[in-house]
């Protein structure tokens, strides 16, 4: 009984979850009918046949024309969720067409995206194109990605020396993560029909050996040690567990809900009823047993933590959240045990080279390199999977690589499990019958190493010629053009730009020198452009590595958005002291006993723009 209350609140805190951000403040404010609230409980109990019913019931007993479309827009978003995408489409289709302003960016995502999985790419294609010149869409990168793949110009090919297999023990439900407890490696199941877009909680989760014999993977059975994890609380297997080399130490997710925060359209975070929490636990030396799960380190009521991985011998912790204080969605970050007080300290955030404005998920660290996925790092569509270096300072800047195809594809790719350097599990959604699914990959060459475009994983050629996104495993046959031969553009720094104080936006001069880098750049050929952007001393060094990482970020953007069609590398530098000589200089240009500090380190607000070759 107790079980079946768990599973029960756990649905329940899954649901209310997958709802926050989907629909804005006026349908919040919406009053439920007492159909529609009899369809929520069906719903989070997972009676979803029967709630879907009661919900058409209840739209059409609506008789108000907004009511209307925040009910299409809820019911679409729950059959996204159900991946019932033809019914999604139908309702999606309606909200837009009674109330568009209602969507969010990630709405049209979805919408976008059920229409993509049910071979509708041409209307798909219609809808995104619509929306690419509105600004909050031409700023999220999730959106931009969802573009470039619809509109079809570049061409994705296979990366030589790769080879990806689907392993035989996927069904029809979702295999999402494989893990290690100690020298056995395992892998996790989620049984739940719904289906988080954000791929960020797996409901109703099992976990089961996998047993490889060569290349082939036997079928699942019960794992030797599957009673050690009848051990763990139910209601703390909602994910990645994690353990220490010596098996000490565990780490895993809990989730915490608030019952008296019921309502099912929630605008912000603060509403959310649940968010997940990270726990860790201690072998007791007498009884070689887990002992109390207790928090990683003080955890902000209002946000979600997951995804835990230990490393540097079980003493650090990489993880996800939308804690304050990062980019945007939920970020990666880390955290390090601290021997002389015995307990974990300050999460660091990892920076703007692998934190976007989007998600950071599932982050694993093997062998010096950070793979994690993205869907705020330009990419094929969806998730993506990415590497970058990683050493004892953390994350080494501009040295983010995104694996190519058939890696990553135009669906989401979000988890990979290194077996060695050139041996690997990860897993997709690529298959639509099948979920998500665990594959096997082989290569020639290190993970990591390969270098081709370091935005979409495309030979040069492709890239100039244009041509079809693979999808569903077809492509269109190309057509070569003649291509002008140009002269490479010097190596090296072409141009300094200066912002404002505590401002990302460009100055009325900066937007003359880059309008006239833009007449002039068209007898030249450039294979890489990169943008280093620094901050002043003025603030925490957070908010300036975030502030330096905007700043380089407008000025590729202006430039993309003005037709520049080549390699771009965002890299942020924080906050910088200027050097005695330019201190002494820009010193000279103050008045006597009246130094204006903020123009005297406006050297240090800039960005510059790099040509490499």
């Amino acid at each position: 009984m107790r079980k079946k209350k768990i599973q029960i609140l756990l649905s329940v805190a899954v649901f209310f979850f997958l709802m926050d951000g989907a629909i804005p403040v006026k349908a919040q404010e919406r009053k439920l009918g007492r159909v529609e609230r009899r369809a929520d409980r069906n719903f989070v109990r997972q009676k979803f046949n029967k709630a879907m019913a009661q919900y058409e019931t209840a739209l059409k007993k609506e008789e108000n024309v907004q009511n209307q479309a925040a009910l299409h827009l809820k019911i679409a978003r729950l059959y996204f969720m159900v991946r019932d995408y033809s019914w999604a489409i139908g309702h999606y289709e309606k909200a837009m067409e009674l109330e568009r302003n209602l969507f969010l960016v990630d709405d049209v995502c979805d919408y976008i995206d059920a229409l993509r999985f049910q071979g509708q790419a041409r209307k798909a294609e219609a809808i995104c194109l619509n929306n690419a010149y509105k600004d909050q869409y031409s700023r999220y990168q999730r959106y931009q990605n969802t573009l470039e793949a619809l509109a079809m110009r570049h061409s994705v090919q296979e990366f030589p020396g790769f080879t990806a297999k689907r392993l035989s023990l996927n069904t029809l439900n979702a295999e999402f993560w494989i893990g290690n407890y100690g020298e056995q490696p395992f892998y996790a199941i989620s049984y739940s029909k719904f289906n988080d877009p954000g791929k960020l909680f797996f409901h109703r989760t099992h976990y089961y050996e996998l047993k490889e014999v060569g290349e082939k993977v036997m079928s699942q059975k019960s794992p030797r040690y599957s009673d050690y994890f009848r051990k763990i609380p139910v209601d703390l297997q909602n994910g990645p567990v994690t353990f220490s080399p010596d098996m000490q130490v565990m780490v895993t997710t809990v989730i915490e809900y608030d019952k008296k925060n019921v309502s099912v359209e929630m605008v912000d975070k603060k509403h959310r009823p649940f968010r997940t929490k990270l726990y860790y636990s201690v072998i007791k030396s007498q009884s070689k047993r887990f002992g109390r799960y207790i928090p990683v380190f003080p955890q902000d009521p209002e946000n979600s933590y997951a995804h835990p991985y230990l490393f540097n011998d079980g003493k650090s912790l990489l993880f996800t959240s939308d804690m304050p204080g990062g980019f945007g969605g939920f970020d990666l970050y880390v955290v390090h045990w601290d021997e002389e007080t015995q307990e974990w300290g300050t999460p660091m955030n990892l920076g703007a080279d692998v934190n976007t404005e989007g998600n950071e998920i599932f982050p694993v660290l093997y062998e010096g390199r950070l793979i994690f996925s993205s869907n705020g790092l330009p990419g094929f569509g969806g998730y993506d999977l990415f590497n970058a270096d990683y050493d004892h300072e953390g994350v080494v800047p501009g040295s983010v690589r995104h694996f190519p195809y058939p890696v990553n594809s135009v669906f989401n790719d979000y988890f990979m499990c290194p077996l060695d350097l050139r041996t690997a599990y990860f897993v997709s959604d690529r298959e639509m019958e099948s979920r998500d699914d665990i594959y096997y990959l082989q290569t020639e060459e290190d993970l990591g190493t390969q270098q081709g475009d370091p935005h979409f994983g495309m030979s040069e050629e492709s890239a100039i010629l244009g041509g079809a996104l693979l999808l569903n495993g077809a492509t269109e046959s190309v057509t070569k053009e003649t291509i002008s031969i140009k002269r490479y553009a010097p190596e090296g720094l072409l141009m300094t730009l200066y912002f404002d104080f505590d401002s990302d936006k460009l100055t009325r001069e900066s937007i003359q020198y880059l309008e006239q880098f833009i007449n002039e750049m068209g007898s030249y050929y450039f294979s890489e452009l990169r943008f280093d952007g620094f901050a002043d001393e003025m603030g925490s060094d957070n908010y300036n590595y975030a502030l330096s990482a905007r700043r380089a970020k407008s000025v590729a953007e202006f430039l993309r958005d003005h037709g520049v069609n080549v390699d771009f590398n965002i890299k942020a530098h924080g906050k910088v002291r200027l050097s005695p000589e330019e201190m002494k200089e820009e010193m000279g240009n103050q008045a006597e006993g009246n130094v204006d500090w903020i123009q005297v380190n406006r050297r240090a607000r800039r960005v510059e723009i790099y040509h490499k070759r």
